[in-house]
């Protein structure tokens, strides 16, 4: 007889399953290649480093702005919900957990959309990314410190960039960071890693995701749709972010059996 988390377990692997693949198919479509050939290089190279200057600031030089922004009573919440679990481990303890991630992420999306919008439609394209990148990492750090992780630790840092690579960089990229990200849950320990590379990867995962957005947000009016669409590139990281929480916690907690 299998527990609920053993349940909720095969449940989320095979959502999980379900989302890869629809943002596999999104990145090998024959008409986001298309869009991408028609994106001039130097564009490309001009949002890569905007990119790659905005994750240095945040992770070299630290972020502590983003921080004033995320409740003290986060992880409070966490130790209350982590406490009902372990005292009464049930189907509803369990979505009382996540519940409390998903009401941050609603927020957030609402403020990605808001700001995105505001700049695009006055044609504001690059000046954007250091808030959109603020409000992404706000969104990831609330989901860890949500299932009791600490993302303040170098390797935890990692994994926040290796989120972001596994939700938007290039197939070949996506594949490896996933089968890295699982291995790094499923044994408790961080590969190897190189965090300056780790940050370059990242940054340019983001700029690849969202180039043909900021190229279309960079016209006056016009751009206002790139704007829009911040928050379908905020959700699909923080997606791709809150499986891979899960299962770290449910195989933290021991709470899970592989489907069978």
């Amino acid at each position: 007889m299998k527990t609920v988390f053993e349940k909720e377990w095969n449940k989320l692997l095979k959502k999980e399953e379900k989302f890869l693949q629809t943002i596999q198919k999104e990145q090998t479509s024959m008409l986001q290649q298309k869009i991408a050939q028609k994106i001039p290089k130097k564009l490309e190279d001009t949002l890569q480093a905007a990119f790659r200057k905005a994750f240095y600031m945040m992770f070299e030089k630290g972020n502590g702005w983003i921080e004033k922004t995320i409740s003290d009573d986060l992880a409070l919440e966490y130790e209350v919900n982590a406490f009902r679990m372990q005292q009464a481990p049930t189907k509803q303890s369990w979505k009382k957990l996540k519940k409390s991630s998903q009401k941050k992420g609603n927020l957030n999306v609402m403020m990605t959309t808001v700001e995105g919008v505001a700049l695009g439609t006055l044609g504001i394209g690059l000046p954007d990314i250091p808030i959109f990148m603020g409000m992404l990492l706000k969104g990831l750090y609330e989901t860890a410190i949500s299932y009791g992780f600490d993302y303040q630790t170098e390797e935890e840092q990692i994994f926040l960039l290796w989120l972001i690579c596994g939700a938007l960089g290039a197939y070949d990229v996506q594949k490896e960071t996933n089968e890295k990200l699982d291995a790094w849950i499923m044994t408790g320990t961080a590969p190897a890693y190189d965090k300056k590379t780790e940050i370059e990867k990242a940054a340019d995962a983001m700029a690849v995701g969202m180039l043909t957005l900021k190229f279309i947000q960079g016209l006056p009016i016009v751009g206002a749709l790139g704007g829009a669409m911040n928050p379908v590139i905020y959700h699909k990281i923080q997606k791709y972010a809150t499986f891979k929480y899960q299962k770290r916690y449910l195989r933290k907690k021991g709470k899970y059996r592989t489907a069978k």
